[in-house]
């Protein structure tokens, strides 16, 4: 059933709001792998920094179809490679990302092969329980459209 597009965005970057950490899963030639990133965002886009010496770093680069969870929400995007903090497009971004871990700045922030990904949404799924009865809420981004899904 379609829902209203705009208010599940609404509750989903409330969510991005208050989790300041997701799990990033990456894969290349059926490797997967998953691990914690201290995230921002802006809207429906999400931010992290990683180094270029990292798996996940080889395999976003060769396989850019990623996913991010936190509790009940998953977060499946295109990763793209936004430079290092020093880049002028990053300037807010670092600001913005200070603000909300700046002991992970302070650690990893100026190390020699330091980059920042952007997560461009592609699908948002939101799992729910209405009357004790599971379902699923989802964003296709691209289309602008939000539908509901009950498991009976």
């Amino acid at each position: 059933m379609e829902i209203d597009y705009q208010n599940l965005e609404n509750e989903v970057v409330k969510m991005l709001d208050g989790n300041l950490v997701w799990v990033l899963s990456t894969s290349l030639n059926d490797y997967v792998t998953s691990r914690p990133v201290s995230i921002v965002h802006r809207g429906l886009e999400v931010y992290f920094q990683t180094n270029k010496c990292y798996i996940k770093h080889e395999q976003m680069n060769s396989n850019k179809r990623v996913s991010l969870c936190c509790q009940n929400l998953s977060i499946e995007g295109i990763a793209e490679e936004t430079g290092d903090w020093n880049d002028e497009g990053n300037a807010q971004l670092l600001e913005l990302y200070k603000s909300r871990h700046m002991d992970s700045f302070i650690e990893y922030g100026s190390l020699k092969g330091q980059v920042v990904y952007k997560i461009i949404p592609v699908k948002v799924k939101l799992w729910k329980y209405a009357g004790g009865k599971p379902l699923r809420e989802i964003l296709f981004v691209n289309e602008q459209r939000a539908e509901r899904l009950e498991f009976m």
